[in-house]
């Protein structure tokens, strides 16, 4: 009985550290000073990415999909304070409210994952 005690108490405490480590996960992989990128974005080159086509295990997708309210806010802000990026997404029938996430890529441009 004290085996099976233990054995429960080692699988939970590896649940919890492994749901830890898929939480630090997507904190490390949401891009560092998106915000920043996205605010300051004056560029023509935005693409917009639909979240459903990535793959499952997606490393975009798994970031985008777990990123924290406080991203995805910090992120949205960034966004609606670009007047013209809004105006670029809006002709590209983009929901502001639907973006999930955003990269800029090496070349300047900007990825936006909706929805």
């Amino acid at each position: 009985m004290k085996r099976i005690a233990t054995f429960s108490v080692i699988v939970a405490l590896s649940a919890l550290s492994y749901g830890g480590t898929a939480y630090a996960q997507a904190e490390m992989n949401w891009p560092a000073n998106i915000e920043k990128s996205v605010s300051e974005f004056k560029g023509d080159k935005v693409s917009v990415v639909q979240i459903s086509t990535l793959a499952e295990q997606n490393q975009t997708r798994l970031w985008v999909e777990n990123a924290t309210p406080e991203q995805r806010k910090a992120l949205l802000t960034a966004i609606e304070a670009n007047k013209p990026l809004v105006e670029q997404l809006k002709a590209q029938n983009v929901e502001i409210e639907n973006i999930g996430g955003a990269e800029q890529a090496t070349d300047g441009g900007l990825t936006i994952y909706v929805r």
